[in-house]
């Protein structure tokens, strides 16, 4: 048998599958909440009880889900910037959401899109600039952006590097900037530099750890607390978006990089109907100007669909968008 009549019966034993059985989809949304302290265990459960934001509260395009979110206060506000996947494009997009207590929150709209896909929106600032460091994998360039009109306008400033890295998470420490990216073949990379537009540098131990899908995909911003520099991770097995995990950072310097295993932070519910039953893979902790901290998290819950229905929905979201 030839390679395209191969290819086309695997595809047309897919689609039979797939309209005989129905197909799995990850339903994603995310929760907000206050703790006293730098969350470094499980958080209580009734802090998870139910989402802040859902696919349904996106009102400018028809929203599959909502992750990876990340928080920044400017003055008395705080922005809560994430992915957004629109049925009618099929790609991720920068949707915003704004408070004025960290409690209840705003869809805005969604203020970054590109032909390629976004996600894992990282907001921070440099010498008084806003600047985003989102995942631009598709386009095999970590690319980084800036705020023309904050928090609705971006553009790209520069090219950090080039590769296909997964969930970039960017810290500036001592005056050194790191960042700490993923690759889809399980592996942990490490880069630094001495300015935010670059030369970046990779680690002389880069990758840090290979071909492990449970501990080298970044799971949230890197955090800084009481002077320890933690990471988070998204266990990508058995299922993607598993559950996260942090570490401590022991030695970070040029010449050498170790890290010790703190706890499981978060994971699935278990619990039929929840939104986060199946999973969670996110975590951004902000301290805000109280001396509490702000917590985004996401979680999902696997669906059955029906493949006909789904397409539909995705057609006719592209003729009315």
């Amino acid at each position: 048998m030839s390679i395209v009549r191969a290819i086309n019966l695997r595809t047309i034993q897919t689609l039979f599958s797939l309209l005989r059985n129905g197909m799995i989809a990850s339903t994603w949304s995310i929760a907000v909440f206050s703790s006293d302290d730098f969350v470094s265990t499980a958080p209580k459960e009734n802090k998870l009880k139910k989402p802040t934001l859902q696919a349904s509260d996106v009102t400018d395009v028809p929203a599959e889900f909502v992750a990876d979110p990340f928080i920044i206060q400017h003055e008395s506000e705080f922005f809560l910037f994430f992915e957004v996947l629109n049925k009618a494009s099929g790609r991720g997009e920068i949707g915003l959401a704004t408070s004025a207590d960290g409690h209840k929150w705003n869809y805005r709209k969604v203020v970054l899109r590109e032909k390629y896909h976004l996600s894992y929106p990282q907001v921070f600032t440099d010498k008084g600039d806003f600047f985003m460091l989102p995942e631009t994998a598709e386009t095999n360039r970590v690319i980084l952006y800036k705020s023309k009109n904050f928090p609705f306008e971006w553009e790209v400033t520069c090219e950090l590097f080039s590769g296909r890295f997964l969930d970039p998470s960017i810290v500036n420490i001592n005056d050194k900037w790191w960042i700490f990216a993923g690759t889809s073949e399980g592996n942990f990379h490490l880069f630094h530099s001495e300015k935010l537009e670059g030369p970046w540098i990779e680690h002389l131990q880069s990758p840090i750890i290979s071909n492990n899908m449970r501990i080298t995909r970044p799971g949230g911003r890197i955090t800084v607390s009481d002077g320890i520099v933690y990471r988070y991770t998204q266990a990508d097995y058995p299922h993607y978006g598993d559950s996260v995990r942090l570490f401590k950072v022991t030695k970070l310097s040029e010449f050498e990089y170790e890290e010790e295993e703190v706890d499981l932070i978060l994971s699935g519910s278990k619990e039929e109907n929840d939104w986060r039953k199946d999973g969670m893979h996110h975590i951004d902790q902000l301290k805000m100007n109280s001396g509490k901290w702000l917590i985004a998290v996401d979680g999902h819950k696997f669906k059955k669909m029906n493949y006909m229905a789904w397409k539909l929905d995705s057609l006719l979201s592209k003729i009315f968008k």
